[in-house]
């Protein structure tokens, strides 16, 4: 029957779920996330997420998507009419993005600003079943009556010496069982959920939108003003997230990763003093995800880089390659690529990602041939006739790379 009851009572505290209709004043472009996202440990592929996280005016901004929403612990419902937005505090229910879900939208982000947006947060405040019995007065206080029960367990003891004394002999004493109190039934067992309603302060930030999904920003959901996330932001890494209570953000952070990944911004600075160190980390990120997606070394990529175009994505030779990789047009042509698209660094460090990857894999993982065929075709590699020195030269840049990061102290990587 106390299950019963608090079934009923859980029933009238679920928001669901719906699908969201917007009023939408003005569009406004988002930049996307390129670094690492870390909730509760587990790293999301922001990279291939149909509805990514990115920035706006400084700020960190996250998808109100129900796969989402099940990875933070949230369950959310908007009502336009009052354009009120009601998030409801839940246990996560999933850890990562189902592959399935995932679409490859790596670009700015075309999004809605949604005005006079009132977020509220619903949180469970659960009450123990006994609490409720002891505050109307059908349940004593334990702790209250300790003594009194003390003493009549002892009568009780004593009556039950005096009846064993006088029973026939062998016959086994009165075994009473000893009934169950309405405390041992109900007590610090069941709860009953009790709803806190509250305003999140937004900090002057707007909701927004892109289609009918929503987008919150990171930061007016933390500390107890806000969800009680912990958030912790590491610009060589990325942002970790913590929806778990008494777990800091920064106890997922990677220092050797974070190390490491500052020695090699350090290098593209050292190297191409255009750079600032925003810049160099935005570099760096596309270099880190197309090894990730190509699944080639990321030394590779950056000595090759620095060899082609000392990291100039406006690059072009005088054979006509161009950009950061330094990919002629033709070759960019066979592969669906206009001439401009080559000037694009992330466009280009991609492509280049892909072809070194191939080469090298047709090569069983022979480097020499790998970068030879990169830079002057797999023809004269197949022949015999393709020379060595710009492999030793990429290979020698490696190897410079790594002698960078030794000397100055940066961790590297395992």
């Amino acid at each position: 029957m106390a299950k019963k009851l608090v079934s009923v009572w859980l029933s009238l505290t679920v928001l669901i779920f719906s699908s969201i209709s917007i009023y939408a004043e003005q569009n406004v472009r988002g930049d996307f996330f390129t670094k690492n996202i870390v909730i509760n440990g587990e790293t999301i592929d922001n990279n291939h997420l149909q509805f990514p996280f990115f920035i706006y005016e400084d700020s960190t901004y996250f998808p109100l998507t129900p796969e989402m929403c099940e990875i933070l612990g949230l369950k959310a419902e908007l009502h336009a009419e009052s354009r009120t937005l009601k998030l409801l505090k839940t246990e996560p229910t999933l850890t990562n993005i189902s592959d399935k879900r995932k679409k490859n939208e790596r670009k700015d982000l075309l999004l809605e600003l949604v005005e006079d947006v009132q977020v509220l947060v619903y949180e469970p405040e659960p009450r123990a079943f006994a609490q409720i019995l002891k505050e109307a007065g059908i349940l004593k206080d334990k702790s209250a009556d300790a003594e009194t029960e003390a003493t009549a367990e002892a009568d009780e003891t004593d009556s039950k010496a005096n009846a064993n004394a006088g029973a026939e002999d062998g016959k086994d004493a009165d075994q009473t069982t000893k009934r169950p109190k309405i405390g041992d039934l109900y007590d610090e067992i069941i709860e009953i959920p009790k709803l806190t309603v509250r305003e999140i302060d937004l900090e002057g930030l707007p909701v927004l939108a892109k289609g009918s999904i929503l987008y919150l920003p990171v930061r007016a959901l933390t500390g107890e003003a806000g969800l009680g996330w912990d958030v912790y932001f590491d610009p060589y890494t990325g942002i970790y997230i913590s929806t778990k209570e008494g777990i800091p953000a920064n106890s997922y952070w990677d220092r050797v990763q974070s190390e490491y990944n500052r020695g090699l911004v350090n290098y593209i600075m050292r190297h191409n003093k255009n750079y600032t160190e925003n810049k160099a980390q935005e570099l760096l990120f596309m270099f880190l995800n197309a090894a990730k997606t190509y699944k080639i070394d990321e030394k590779i990529l950056i000595a090759v880089a620095h060899k082609e175009s000392t990291f100039n994505p406006k690059c072009r030779s005088s054979s006509g390659a161009l950009g950061i990789m330094q990919i002629m047009p033709s070759t960019g042509a066979r592969y669906g690529l206009e001439t401009a698209q080559l000037l694009d660094p992330e466009i280009s460090i991609n492509f280049g990602a892909m072809y070194l990857s191939e080469r090298i894999a047709a090569y069983n993982g022979d480097l020499i041939k790998g970068f030879s065929a990169y830079n002057q075709g797999s023809v004269k590699v197949n022949r015999g006739t393709h020379s060595t020195r710009y492999a030793s030269k990429v290979i020698d840049t490696m190897n410079g790379i790594d002698r960078f990061l030794s000397s100055n102290g940066f961790r590297q990587e395992n």
